[in-house]
Formats: C-alpha cells, sequence, structure tokens
C-alpha cells in the first residue's frame, strides 16, 4: 500500500470512517496474524490477539503519530500483547506444545522427507525461542521470522539500535547453540 494512501486511510479511519478502517485492517491482518503466530505459535490464540490488536488501534487511531511507521505501531501492540499472553505460566507451558509454525518456506515441499525436516526444524526453533529472553524473543521473531528492518523493529520495541542488535546477537547464538546440541544428539 503506498505511504500516502495509508495515510489517508488513517485520517478517515480516525474521524470514524468504518470502510477506511477495514480497508487498514484488511491490508494489515496477514501480518498482524503471523506476528502473532510466531510469537504464541497457536492459531487461536493470534486471532484473539490480532484480534485485539486491531480494537486497540481502532480505540487509538486518533493518537497515532503519523511520523511512526503504521507497520512499526502495529507490530508493538502485537509484540505487546504477545509478551502479556506468554507471562502467564500456564501460557508459557503450553506454547512449547502447540503445533509448529507452517510458514517456513522449504525448498521442496512436496517431497516427505523435506517436509519432515521442515517440521521438526520449526518445532526445535520455537522450543529454543521459548528460552529466550523477552526482548531476545521479540527481537527474534520480529527481524529473523518477520524480517522486519532494524529501524522497524527499534520502532516497534522502543528500543536503540544498539540494544536491539545485541538482543538479536544474543537471541541468534543461543538458537545456533540449542539447534548444534540437538541435532549433535
Amino acid at each position: 500500500m503506498q505511504k500516502e494512501a495509508e495515510e489517508s486511510l488513517i485520517k478517515s479511519a480516525a474521524k470514524g470512517d468504518h470502510q477506511a478502517f477495514r480497508a487498514l485492517v484488511e491490508f494489515h491482518q496477514a501480518f498482524a496474524y503471523s506476528l502473532a503466530h510466531r510469537y504464541t505459535n497457536d492459531e487461536e490464540e493470534a486471532e484473539d490477539i490480532t484480534q485485539e490488536a486491531f480494537i486497540k488501534i481502532w480505540k487509538n487511531l486518533h493518537k497515532y503519530d503519523p511520523t511512526f511507521p503504521f507497520k512499526a505501531w502495529l507490530a508493538k501492540i502485537v509484540s505487546n500483547l504477545c509478551l502479556d499472553h506468554l507471562k502467564s505460566a500456564r501460557r508459557k507451558h503450553e506454547w512449547g506444545k502447540t503445533k509448529a509454525d507452517e510458514t517456513l518456506m522449504v525448498a521442496d515441499h512436496h517431497h516427505p522427507g523435506h517436509q519432515l525436516e521442515a517440521a521438526e526444524l520449526k518445532t526445535i526453533v520455537a522450543q529454543l525461542a521459548e528460552q529466550l529472553t523477552e526482548q531476545q524473543r521479540a527481537v527474534f521473531v520480529l527481524r529473523d521470522l518477520e524480517m522486519m528492518s532494524t529501524e522497524e523493529v527499534c520502532q516497534a520495541l522502543s528500543m536503540s539500535p544498539g540494544n536491539m542488535k545485541s538482543n538479536l546477537y544474543y537471541a541468534r547464538l543461543k538458537i545456533k547453540q540449542g539447534l548444534a546440541a540437538f541435532y549433535k544428539s
């Protein structure tokens, strides 16, 4: 979506235009759901968090700062909701047991062996990500799984580039060490 078109929709939606808000939701819904699913690894929870995020946006659209990219604002809201969700001890326990994220790409997804390897890798990465600190997990999900730019991640998480890079470094290191240990055994 063009930046100008998005800004126009945001202004209209902030004035109560339901159609403009619907267009914003339709354009950004897949991103919000994907992000929530990567945090929770649960389809129903991801849907609930996505819905809750858009409700928060609708209620707070009048507070939106247009100098802040809308995608980063949305990512911040979704990330905060997900982190709140994961703070619960019960949720943390369930997070590692749910099925792996199905959006990781595989070179040849028609070959059964590749599908099994990809499913195994997704499960392992999800379990390893559970062991990261909240900030490391947030940075890892946004930067490496959602492919957001460094600037967008910093804006979404309200952190300096140095802090973001440090968290990403340690997250990647822990994931790498965990994968090496798993495949070594």
